[in-house]
């Protein structure tokens, strides 16, 4: 049973009940993320994210880390392009003990001066991890070439110019703005009672920032670029797409369906034709990235130097012969029977079931049943797939980034791999493991 309650000072709490879990997870959802920053403000969403664990008014970081501990639960956080989350998952008996100390967090926290400086290096150092990391690498430098100039296209984590620069000021301000009760969803799923947990969070509400917080949406608009840049690694890595559907596209579904017969499963043509035919990788598939009004569609693949322009090749020849061609009826009907069972063994977990109530709600206002997700995906045809692949799987649309030990790749001479070292950066879905 799903139920939503909208407070006076504009906090909304929704719960999924699933009687037959003992636990419950709840997420405490602000609407901000590396897309509502200004470029001298990039990453600080994610500094945030790290920094309300360091401690509040109340509770030292020691004391948020053993109050979980002390009742089996787990406490963690994520940074997103459009949302921050705080949850924690406990057994349904500290409900009431995981609402205090989220509310706690969020609405008290010290943002200690020392702190501030001290995971300033944390961070920096996780920015260091993301530039020896190529896959992700190459993935940021690929989001660049599609939306450069857009905040959706700068590194949640930040770049070391903005973070070694940033002050308490900048993101006591920074939360100050965001982090306002009509911009603040708790949502939960599990062995929950909605009555119960509406009287807790009411009781504490009043200690969270009132009033309301704007932004204005932007598209980004489209690039059309390839870039090949040279870096010591053992494989060359790619990445090829171009801009995909939003998040309430209503094309979503057929999307996933042609997601699955291309790269999303162990018999897609991508898996199939180049790694198991043919053994020029080891890891190859797709990805869709989809927000409030835009998306990133692509296709990744890591192989050696001297079988890059082979795999690139046939990622070409397989997306045009889906657009030309379509999917057969094995592969439609495959891929419908692989989603179905995904999103059953997803409605297995608390913590699932949780991420994907607040997101539907935050994109469309309810809870999107399974039974709906279903029979738009049964109903998906030939039809669907052919005009969604002619207008996604056209190549002359798409954007190329590879990086490796190469001088020229696709036409492209190679240059020196570049750094986070200022704000024109690209995507990077950092947050706090």
């Amino acid at each position: 049973m799903v139920n939503s309650t909208v407070l006076e000072n504009g906090l909304q709490i929704v719960t999924e009940r699933i009687p037959e879990f003992r636990s419950c997870t709840l997420g405490i959802w602000i609407g901000t993320g590396s897309r509502h920053e200004q470029e001298s403000e990039a990453g600080t969403s994610h500094f945030l994210e790290h920094l309300l664990f360091k401690g509040t008014s109340t509770r030292t970081a020691y004391d948020i880390a053993k109050t979980m501990d002390g009742v089996g639960g787990q406490l963690n956080a994520f940074t997103e392009k459009e949302r921050t989350c705080y949850y924690a998952r406990v057994m349904a008996d500290h409900v009431g003990l995981a609402v205090d100390l989220l509310v706690d967090m969020v609405a008290h926290s010290l943002l200690d001066p020392v702190e501030v400086e001290r995971e300033k290096g944390v961070i920096l150092e996780e920015i260091k991890m993301f530039e020896d990391s190529p896959d992700d690498q190459v993935a940021h430098h690929f989001t660049r070439r599609v939306w450069a100039h857009h905040s959706l296209g700068r590194p949640i984590i930040g770049t070391r110019q903005v973070v070694a620069g940033m002050s308490r000021e900048q993101l006591l301000a920074y939360m100050e703005r965001r982090y306002r009760t009509s911009n603040i969803m708790l949502a939960a799923a599990g062995q929950v009672d909605h009555d119960q947990l509406v009287s807790e969070v009411s009781s504490r509400a009043q200690q969270l920032l009132d009033g309301t917080t704007s932004h204005t949406f932007t598209p980004p608009a489209a690039g059309k670029k390839s870039v090949v840049y040279s870096k010591d690694c053992e494989q060359v890595y790619v990445c090829y797409g171009c801009p995909g559907l939003s998040a309430v596209d209503p094309r979503r579904y057929q999307m996933m369906v042609l997601d699955s017969v291309l790269g999303g499963s162990m018999s897609s043509r991508l898996f199939q034709e180049i790694r198991e035919k043919r053994g020029l990788v080891y890891s190859v598939g797709t990805f869709q990235n989809s927000y409030r009004d835009c998306g990133l569609f692509g296709i990744y693949a890591g192989t050696g130097s001297d079988r890059v322009e082979q795999v690139i090749g046939l990622t070409r020849d397989i997306l045009t012969d889906i657009r030309k061609n379509g999917i057969t009826d094995e592969e439609l009907g495959r891929a419908k029977e692989l989603l179905k069972g995904n999103l059953a063994l997803a409605m297995e977990s608390t913590s699932a079931r949780m991420l994907r109530l607040a997101r539907s709600v935050f994109y469309h206002g309810r809870l999107v049943p399974i039974g709906e997700v279903l029979a738009e995906v049964e109903k998906t045809n030939h039809e669907h797939i052919r005009a969604l692949a002619d207008w996604l799987l056209d190549i002359e649309n798409y954007s190329l980034a590879v990086l490796g030990p190469v001088d020229a790749v696709d036409g492209i001479s190679a240059q020196p791999v570049e750094s986070l070292s200022s704000v024109d950066q690209a995507a990077f879905c950092g947050g706090r493991s």
